[in-house]
């Protein structure tokens, strides 16, 4: 019998939305957290019309399928469902 593959993973991080200057990264954004300034989540809106640079350097919530990357095994992937600023 052939298994099904895991259910999509929901997450909500928040953190500081910042550019990757690394051309090979996955996305152009990347969530930082706000307690230890690592990279949390790398940012990706399947969206043209979410911009992701009017949110550059904000404390936001995303919520989204988190999953990984082969390439990038350390950091993972938010497809964005939702994007927030903190006190909205």
């Amino acid at each position: 019998m052939p298994q099904e593959p895991p259910p999509p993973r929901i997450v909500q991080r928040e953190g500081i939305v910042r550019g990757m200057t690394s051309i090979q990264a996955p996305s152009r954004y990347v969530l930082r957290s706000v307690e230890n300034g690592r990279d949390v989540d790398y940012l990706y809106s399947p969206s043209k019309e979410l911009d992701l640079s009017r949110w550059k350097g904000l404390r936001v919530i995303v919520t989204g399928e988190e999953g990984l990357d082969d390439r990038w095994g350390n950091t993972p992937i938010i497809t964005i469902q939702k994007i927030q600023t903190v006190g909205d």
